[in-house]
């Protein structure tokens, strides 16, 4: 919770703004009720791209299947204790990718917190990845830094902007939220009906 708590909401929010207003990338809470809640249900499949302790994996544990998807296993063991009743999955990926993950068999991807630290062709490959594994009308939400803004001019953020965002999209962008956040963006994309077809083909 290091990074910012989503559960903090109301006047506990509004109390934290006023002691320390240039704490935390923006409004979390926020991010939960527009990119999460919307989209996830209790048949729902989700795929979480680094979730790390379950900061953003608690929102999930009432769907049907949640897949985890870490760089680090370690986090596995942590995310089990910590939701012993949800139908978590995992996934220990060789770089950025998602070979382990079947066609066509997830309904919704989230990543807050990832896409931030990996390098404009990292995030190239995931995308073409997460085409493959979303259900057509399948939603995908990414948050990735920006560049243009002064707070992600850090080091260990990568060198990406909406503009490159926008460029690489594998499918279309239906939100693109560059003002929620103080140092990144927000993407949804969404499957296409038509779009059965692998990157590739």
């Amino acid at each position: 919770m290091q990074w910012g708590d989503p559960g903090i909401r109301g006047w506990r929010y509004l109390l934290q703004r006023l002691l320390h207003p240039t704490l935390g990338p923006g409004p979390l809470y926020k991010v939960v009720d527009r990119y999460i809640r919307p989209y996830v249900g209790p048949s729902s499949t989700v795929l979480e791209i680094g979730p790390g302790g379950g900061r953003w994996t608690r929102y999930f544990i009432g769907a049907r299947r949640i897949v985890c998807v870490d760089l680090n296993p370690e986090f596995f063991d942590l995310l089990r204790t910590s939701f012993p009743h949800a139908n978590l999955e995992f996934y220990h990926p060789r770089d950025c990718e998602l070979d382990g993950i079947a066609d066509c068999s997830i309904d919704f991807v989230f990543s807050f917190g990832t896409f931030v630290h990996i390098e404009p062709e990292g995030i190239a490959q995931y995308l073409s990845h997460i085409r493959r594994v979303l259900r057509r009308e399948g939603v995908a939400v990414i948050q990735y830094a920006e560049k243009a803004k002064p707070a992600a001019r850090h080091p260990d953020f990568s060198d990406m902007t909406a503009e490159k965002m926008a460029a690489m999209a594998p499918m279309p962008i239906i939100i693109h939220d560059i003002e929620l956040l103080k140092h990144s963006n927000i993407a949804v994309f969404k499957k296409d009906a038509g779009d059965a077809l692998p990157p590739s083909a």
